[in-house]
């Protein structure tokens, strides 16, 4: 299966790889996810309103929001979805530190070793995604877009259009190695962008409630559709692990995300 790669992008990396200063700073630490448990912060079995706060991670905007797009206000009319509450609105996401920040432009998505979904009882499930309030049945098209830095790959899901009832007609995947695939609900996947860890890359993905399409650098990597006759459909973005297990920390930036173009 071809394999698409950028043809042209602002290259950024980590120091430990020896391309100029990070793209981070960090203050503080986060306890493992043991004594989080045991804090009584995150009750089992419900949705937490008490959350959990964590380290402060500050961003180097020159390195990460390198575009004008990148550069974009963060929308405010967004919710965040944890292993610990599946809506938190914007008034209490300082609440929910470990696992989401915002800096800038840029929205800071972690998720940290052994930690699972705890407020139902669906087994690992770890997660921290933002989502738009805005959903919408078939018709007319609706735009996300933003500019990704992976900076501790994991396996995981990173974008979904997703369906309430029907499930997610397209999301993009990363792997270990900060590779990046474009995996369709009908059709073969295909890996879009390889290695790229610490480089950020802008992607754009279009659905109308049955069809999609997805870009990359502006170049269309992808189309299909997938019948939803039911429910809405909604943009989502950060990290979901599904069934697989959090077996080391997990880190990305989404900088300049919007819906719409608003």
């Amino acid at each position: 299966m071809q394999t698409k790669l950028l043809i042209s992008m602002a290259f950024a990396a980590l120091a430990p790889l020896g391309y100029g200063g990070p793209l981070y700073t960090q203050k503080g630490t986060d306890p493992p996810f043991g004594e989080v448990l045991g804090s009584g912060k995150l009750p089992k079995g419900s949705n937490s309103k008490r959350g959990v706060t964590g380290s402060k991670i500050k961003v180097d905007h020159k390195l990460v929001e390198l575009t004008p797009a990148a550069k974009r206000p963060i929308p405010k009319d967004i919710l965040i979805h944890t292993l610990g509450n599946s809506a938190i609105p914007r008034r209490d996401f300082g609440n929910w530190s470990r696992w989401y920040q915002e800096d800038g432009s840029t929205q800071v998505f972690r998720l940290f070793k052994g930690e699972v979904n705890v407020r139902n009882t669906r087994e690992l499930a770890a997660r921290i995604e933002a989502f738009s309030e805005l959903n919408w049945k078939r018709g007319p098209w609706h735009e996300w877009s933003g500019t990704y830095t992976i900076i501790k790959p994991h396996r995981a899901a990173i974008f979904q259009a997703k369906n309430n009832i029907n499930d997610w007609s397209v999301q993009l995947n990363m792997n270990d190695n900060g590779d990046v695939t474009l995996n369709r609900r009908r059709g073969n996947d295909e890996v879009i962008a390889k290695n790229m860890t610490g480089k950020p890359f802008h992607i754009r993905v279009r659905d109308n409630g049955h069809d999609y399409e997805v870009y990359l650098e502006g170049a269309k990597v992808g189309v299909g559709s997938f019948a939803r006759p039911e429910g809405t459909t909604g943009f989502r973005w950060g990290m979901y692990l599904g069934a697989t297990e959090v077996k080391h920390d997990a880190m990305i930036f989404v900088s300049g995300a919007t819906v719409d173009g608003g």
